[in-house]
């Protein structure tokens, strides 16, 4: 049931499906916001809608169009630097929301939207904010990486070093598209001066951003929920093998993770797939690889885990798979600089190495494969703290609530402030 004393909420989000990190979470906090009575509306670029939208009572606009990389190059080269229906239909739904009780709510918007959304609801005159799930906000590559050499980037994002360096992942043309999407997002959108906060996911995220944006623009952090069942403790000193869960790519590591579990001799399973699935198994020929699986069997496979591996290369805003296996009782080893490790005590519920290092990884490996004690000591310390302030969705839409009835109530005494001025 709807309660006319809460905000409405519109999510921009480039997908009404959760196809992907940043649409799953946000779907799901559409979902419960609508159960906890706010009026939620989802724009959407592209279907169909999860089924679930339509049975919380979400009103639903979807465009019906297609991710930028499915369709004709030009077009859709053009779509991403500013898509002009989005920003119309957009403007169209924001003129029948509630005037001073109603916040626009944007996820994801580089995969079809563009940067026109945040134009749009700049124009409406309804509070904007971001969740910043990515670099993108920032960097035209949205991970702030140097790709081509495997490391982080230390450039000022959109400076003359930033412009010359050909750190995308892709083609040097690709960056020099990504440079204009990101002055169309900056100065013809406007987006960092029109938002009135942007939610960062972690205080690691955060931190790296800061610096970036405009010091008017207030960072807040509001942590994604994370979908997990307390199943009890798992016994990771029993099991004798090691877990590595994502995408088989350079910049996750998985390469480096193979490379370790070859030379300390320990079994390693891999539960993912991607384009280095033949180097993996070149480099460690008695790993297992499961392939992606279903959520429920990876989090079987992290549970039979003597400890998770993250041996990520980026820094990423958050690693999802770290907060899963802390929740489970099994221990993380984790790259340092990195957001899974910012998200791990070392010593207490994990390891730490140095980014890139696979002996340093292998060195880990050999000492948790004969330490049953210390594993489970780990293990026992990850569950107790993960539980004792978990990150469930009630605590993620707390935190959406307190931020927009925060920003609605300050705007409105600025709005009363300008009144008794003129």
């Amino acid at each position: 049931m709807r309660h006319a004393d809460l905000p409405d909420v519109v999510v921009v989000n480039d997908r009404a499906f959760p196809g992907g990190g940043a649409s799953k979470v946000a779907l799901q906090s559409a979902i419960g916001l609508a159960r906890r009575g706010h009026r939620v509306t989802v724009f959407a670029a592209m279907g169909p809608a999860a089924p679930d939208l339509t049975a919380a009572g979400i009103d639903l606009h979807l465009l019906g169009q297609s991710d930028l990389a499915s369709g004709g190059r030009l077009r859709m080269a053009a779509q991403g630097l500013w898509n002009s229906k989005a920003a119309e239909q957009l403007g169209s739904v924001l003129e029948r929301m509630r005037r001073g009780r109603t916040i626009v709510h944007i996820h994801s918007w580089s995969k079809a939207l563009s940067a026109s959304v945040f134009a749009a609801a700049g124009r409406s005159g309804h509070a904007v904010i971001a969740t910043l799930h990515d670099y993108g906000f920032v960097c035209p590559n949205a991970a702030l990486h140097d790709f081509p050499t495997g490391t982080a980037c230390s450039r000022t994002p959109m400076s003359l070093g930033c412009l010359a360096a050909d750190c995308d992942a892709r083609a040097r043309a690709h960056k020099l598209w990504r440079v204009a999407r990101q002055i169309s997002l900056s100065h013809v959108a406007g987006a960092s001066r029109l938002l009135a906060a942007a939610v960062c996911v972690t205080d690691y995220s955060r931190r790296i951003m800061q610096p970036f944006v405009s010091d008017r623009l207030e960072m807040v952090v509001v942590p994604n929920p994370i979908d997990v069942a307390d199943l009890g403790p798992a016994a990771p000193a029993r099991s004798g093998h090691f877990t590595y869960v994502g995408r088989f790519s350079r910049e996750k590591g998985v390469l480096i993770a193979a490379e370790a579990a070859q030379r300390a001799g320990v079994p390693l399973v891999l539960v993912g797939d991607g384009e280095l699935r033949n180097d993996v198994a070149r480099i460690a020929p008695s790993a297992t690889i499961t392939g992606w699986l279903p959520a429920a069997k990876v989090c079987e496979a992290i549970r039979a885990s003597r400890a998770v591996v993250v041996p990520s290369l980026w820094r990423e805003t958050q690693g999802m798979v770290v907060p899963e296996a802390l929740s489970a009782g099994v221990p993380v080893i984790a790259a340092t600089a990195t957001a899974p490790a910012a998200a791990i005590e070392p010593g207490v519920t994990g390891l730490l190495f140095e980014n890139g290092d696979a002996g340093a990884l292998a060195h880990l490996f050999s000492r948790l494969a004969a330490n049953d004690r210390l594993v489970a000591d780990l293990g026992e310390a990850a569950y107790r703290n993960y539980w004792q302030t978990p990150a469930t969705m009630d605590r993620h839409l707390d935190g959406l609530e307190a931020l927009y009835e925060r920003v609605l109530s300050e705007r409105s005494k600025t709005h009363r402030s300008e009144a008794r001025s003129a």
